[in-house]
């Protein structure tokens, strides 16, 4: 389903980054590269998220009384990390679970809410780590197994924005829900061919019902897909709309994955949202691009459910964003 915005812009964001993300193809474009060590994995993230949202609001001159509304979430249980982050700002949360498509889907709510006349600022965020992430969602890192080669690599990322009513440099003009897609595909160390068909359904809905097709965007992304469910998207997009020379996945643009040890690329929430928030925003911010489309997406499963040998079911929420003449 796509729901066409009117009245969402994209004030500014703030993206922090991990020394490996700082070493990648874009690290010039991300706001702040540093060592995020506290006492757990999991405190670290929640130091991190807490201070791309604090850098972001010192950068706009924001109180929280200025924010109407946050909308977020990660990968962590119970969406621990989001509550530990907020609980200090007495802000109305809406905490969201999209696995890896988080950004998208906390976008695209906030762009559907500013149609209220009571809301003006909308807080949107999303985060990974890599350790806090391979702890809860693959084999413990301490038992020390191997990786596979269609596996992706967690990022250190958290990525904070301000969606607002204000008329800004760059709009949020539509945004496509999706539908959970499950194909019975069972290889949970291959996230990626199995979100690929998620990500084709909302590309190719989103292309229908906006008469579009790749060709009228600067930018085609997804992510994150890994270089295997990448070549099953680009091979359809290709089969169905002739040559596509302007699609790439958020997980291959944030690590080079042949000179980075990040197996098939980059994965987690803050995959998606550090690309789009740092390298998409500021390229939107210089006109080299007026037209990008980010279908992020997401497995949505928990270990349990991969021990119990079920299949994974996907899911992948498009927005677009345009420069404003």
């Amino acid at each position: 389903m796509r729901f066409k915005i009117d009245n969402a812009y994209l004030k500014d964001s703030m993206v922090l980054g991990a020394k490996l993300e700082g070493e990648g193809p874009i690290s010039k474009y991300i706001d702040y590269i540093g060592e995020f060590k506290d006492s757990s994995f999991e405190n670290s993230e929640i130091d991190m998220l807490t201070q791309s949202i604090d850098m972001l609001k010192e950068r706009l001159d924001l109180k929280d009384s200025d924010i109407d509304l946050a909308i977020g979430g990660e990968l962590s249980n119970q969406l621990t990390t989001t509550s530990y982050t907020l609980r200090k700002s007495l802000i109305s949360l809406i905490g969201i679970y999209s696995a890896c498509s988080t950004i998208s889907l906390g976008l695209g709510l906030a762009g559907l809410l500013l149609n209220r006349d009571d809301i003006n600022n909308i807080l949107v965020f999303t985060s990974s780590h890599n350790q806090s992430a391979e702890r809860q969602f693959r084999n413990p890192v301490e038992y020390g197994g191997e990786k596979e080669n269609t596996q992706t690599f967690t990022s250190t990322i958290a990525a904070s924005a301000l969606i607002t009513s204000e008329r800004c440099n760059i709009k949020l003009s539509s945004f496509t829900l999706g539908k959970v897609i499950d194909i019975g595909f069972t290889d949970s160390f291959d996230f990626g061919r199995a979100m690929a068909p998620a990500a084709l359904e909302t590309l190719l809905e989103h292309f229908k019902e906006s008469n579009t097709t790749p060709n009228d965007y600067d930018l085609v992304l997804t992510g994150d897909l890994s270089s295997y469910g990448y070549d099953v998207v680009n091979k359809e997009l290709n089969n169905k709309f002739g040559h596509v020379n302007n699609y790439n996945d958020c997980g291959l643009l944030l690590y080079d994955i042949k000179n980075q040890n990040v197996i098939a690329g980059g994965s987690g929430p803050g995959t998606s949202a550090g690309v789009l928030l740092s390298y998409v925003k500021k390229k939107l911010l210089n006109k080299e691009f007026k037209r990008v489309l980010l279908c992020a997406t997401g497995v949505l499963m928990n270990p349990t459910m991969i021990n119990q040998k079920n299949s994974l079911p996907c899911i992948a929420h498009a927005i677009e964003l345009e420069c404003v003449e």
